[in-house]
């Protein structure tokens, strides 16, 4: 059981995927990535904004959609009855191919600027 949050089976994966990628230079650095939450009844919003922070701290590029990307129901299929979540999702896909097709039609024309090193500050010193 978990409230409003990723489960921390799904935590513990992320945070040691995204930290073997970040180590091996940026490995997601410019990739297209995007959260979508599934979920019964409320608590997708802020799980969808903890997968978001994955995304944004890769510099992962990020499609969006008319809403945010969370889908509910209970039962397989039962998320395909909510019209609205479906919309998002197709919206989503939608933006995420036009992305990647943006992306790919600028590669040979726009350099791609070149990966800073991470700067790391303490609040106290």
């Amino acid at each position: 059981m978990h409230y409003s949050a990723i489960p921390g089976t799904m935590k513990s994966f992320l945070d040691r995927a995204f930290l073997v990628t970040s180590v091996n230079n940026g490995m997601l650095r410019h990739k297209v990535g995007a959260s979508v939450v599934a979920v019964r009844r409320s608590g997708g919003v802020p799980t969808f904004e903890q997968l978001n922070n994955y995304i944004n701290y890769s510099e992962m590029m990020m499609p969006t959609s008319n809403y945010w990307n969370v889908i509910h129901g209970t039962t397989p299929g039962e998320a395909i009855q909510d019209e609205e979540g479906m919309q998002i999702m197709s919206v989503l896909g939608k933006n995420m191919t036009w992305l990647l097709k943006v992306i790919d039609s600028g590669k040979n024309n726009v350099k791609e600027n070149e990966r800073e090193d991470k700067i790391f500050t303490n609040f106290i010193r």
